[in-house]
């Protein structure tokens, strides 16, 4: 099994990098700009964390959430379940019912005897 891959870009370019390379380490050699901005990354058609090893040749282009629908997604996936973990840490007994992301943000239905106040 070779050492390298072959990366190839949105615009057409291929790029060498170690096997085993992330997703991040991929944007940082790109542009530092690049790399604060990730938030995740499509690779061959899947999204993919930016520290998952990325083991064989593929496409790849670097998510940034001001303009990438998949990343916004994750954000808000991410942020949901901050907020339920944060409710259950205050409320205990509280039982986090549903919480699906939506195009306007996200939100949870929480099963509680008493009411948030």
């Amino acid at each position: 099994m070779p050492d390298q891959i072959r990366l190839t870009f949105p615009d057409g370019a291929v790029r060498e990098y170690r096997r085993g390379t992330s997703a991040a380490e991929v944007a940082a050699d790109i542009a530092p700009s690049l790399a604060r901005k990730a938030v995740s990354a499509t690779v061959s058609g899947h999204h993919w964390d930016l520290r998952w090893p990325i083991e064989h040749d593929s496409r790849i282009s670097i998510n940034v959430a001001a303009n990438d629908a998949a990343s916004l997604e994750l954000v808000r996936h991410s942020l949901a379940h901050i907020m339920a973990r944060a409710v259950q840490e205050l409320w205990p007994e509280t039982k986090v019912a549903a919480g699906p992301v939506t195009d306007f943000g996200w939100f949870y239905d929480f099963d509680r005897g008493e009411p948030f106040s």
